[in-house]
């Protein structure tokens, strides 16, 4: 639970109001972790949607809200990550390209 200034817990986010229209998405990372594998890995969930980003060999998508950060991501060689950190946002995606990168493949892929 991330805490306020004065070390008081923060309320939940309940997703309701403003946050609706920017696509909003309330996730556990274990569902989060499925929907990666589904559509990134095993590619049986239809292809991402636009809003993913793509680099040579990475798909990603990433977000943040006030103390909280996640990033979801698949290389194309089967290593994935879903990352979620409390605090400062501008780590977690520099965070989740170092580990990805670092991870070794599944076996029978290259």
């Amino acid at each position: 639970m991330p805490r306020g200034l004065f070390g008081r817990p923060r309320p939940r986010w309940t997703l309701t109001g403003p946050i609706l229209p920017a696509g909003g998405l309330w996730s556990t990372c274990r569902t989060l972790s499925q929907v990666v594998t589904g559509l990134l890995v095993e590619r049986r969930l239809g292809p991402p949607a636009p809003s993913w980003q793509r680099s040579a060999s990475i798909t990603w998508h990433n977000g943040a809200t006030r103390g909280a950060s996640v990033v979801a991501a698949a290389h194309d060689d089967g290593r994935w990550i879903v990352l979620h950190r409390l605090g400062a946002a501008d780590r977690t995606d520099r965070l989740a390209r170092e580990t990805l990168l670092a991870a070794t493949a599944p076996h029978g892929r290259t």
